[in-house]
């Protein structure tokens, strides 16, 4: 019993409390949000909301892992982990070994695994725990050239491959580990050159993908309604109006019949405002807020580099994704198939934010 309660009392429990809050609004959202698009195509309205329970177990399970390994041992392999997710990114471009949904191929199906993959997923985590290595190791050297091409060379292979099928999740990986940076200690001279290759690369790849620049122009111009993505934007709008203060309540949803594309995944912050009001919609902000708090005030008291570049990259992507999810679903963004962080339906990308925030806790702990 004694154990526990040292076990316990060395937990951020506000922390930890937080991201429970948001794994069970994820469960309730999503087995909701799901139920139409589950009994069409599966005949099943709760195949979603079981997949997400699954997820979630496995997910604990890594938040677990990442909480008792000793951080050394991931330091010392981050890069072979950072090559490892980059191999698998690569192999999206091996048709034999993609899935395709909604004409894109971001996700992997391998023989013997009995579910589909997402890289860029695993490339958010071993990007940031690789990038804080050669951080916190040079962080005397930041001027020599030789560590700022190797910082680039980290940004582009964890941006580029994935820019080519994910331009959104490719930007927030590249911001995040930007913002890394910065922290670290970037010099003016750096940053306007990094800066300038970002932009160099971003317009030939929103040019390359017509589909892109539409969505953008079109966003842009909001009397072109009868482009797709100005519709999904509308219909989020109409979702969150109609839930007013209170909600029409829960599994009351109407936008979620077909209306809302990927409404448990994409546009669940709009389902959560329709069925929980106002209410729901600025607890989960709320939630969000806690966590970005909690993580840059963990990554503040840290006791050395290293912790603090991880502890300020897994809030940062954290904190990104949410904030591009719900402006997406408030009208604020293009649209653009980014997750709400724990919440969102997506098998990789809610066990890896589980084991951010495994990492999170880890850190904490010491602190």
């Amino acid at each position: 019993m004694k154990k526990y309660k040292e076990a316990l009392k060395s937990l951020d429990l506000g922390l930890f409390i937080t991201i429970l809050l948001m794994i069970g609004i994820g469960l309730i959202a999503v087995t909701s949000a799901s139920y139409p698009v589950g009994s069409k195509s599966f005949g099943d309205g709760l195949y979603f909301g079981k997949r997400y329970f699954t997820f979630m177990i496995i997910g604990f399970m890594g938040m677990l892992i990442a909480y008792k390994f000793p951080r050394e041992f991931f330091k010392r392999y981050s890069f072979v982990l950072f090559c490892i997710t980059i191999i698998l990114v690569l192999m999206l471009f091996i048709p034999e070994f993609t899935k395709s949904s909604r004409g894109s191929g971001r996700w992997l199906k391998l023989p013997l695994i009995p579910i589909k993959l997402q890289p860029s997923d695993f490339v958010k985590i071993s990007s940031i725990l690789y990038m804080a290595k050669v951080l916190s190791e040079n962080k005397y050297r930041m001027y020599k050239n030789e560590v700022f091409i190797k910082i680039v060379a980290i940004i582009g292979f964890a941006v580029l491959p994935i820019m080519l099928k994910d331009l959104s999740t490719g930007l927030v990986i590249g911001a995040t580990l930007m913002f890394m940076y910065i922290v670290g200690g970037i010099y003016m001279h750096q940053f306007v050159t990094l800066g300038g290759i970002g932009v160099a690369v971003l317009i030939p790849m929103v040019l390359k993908y017509s589909y892109r620049l539409e969505r953008i122009l079109g966003f842009l111009n909001s009397s072109e309604g009868s482009l797709d993505q100005n519709y999904q934007i509308n219909q989020s709008l109409y979702a969150i109006a109609m839930g007013g203060f209170g909600g029409v309540g829960y599994f009351h949803s109407r936008q979620k019949y077909f209306n809302l594309a990927e409404a448990h995944n994409d546009f669940i912050f709009s389902v959560i405002c329709e069925e929980f009001g106002f209410i729901g919609g600025i607890f989960v902000v709320a939630l969000f807020f806690i966590f970005v708090y909690k993580g840059f005030k963990i990554a503040s008291k840290t006791k050395n580099n290293y912790d603090k570049y991880v502890a300020v990259g897994l809030t940062s992507y954290i904190g990104l994704q949410a904030i591009i999810n719900i402006s997406v679903g408030v009208g604020v963004f293009p649209v653009t198939g980014i997750t709400l962080p724990f919440i969102s339906y997506g098998g990789t990308a809610l066990m890896m934010s589980m084991v951010a925030a495994g990492f999170l806790l880890k850190i904490s702990k010491d602190v």
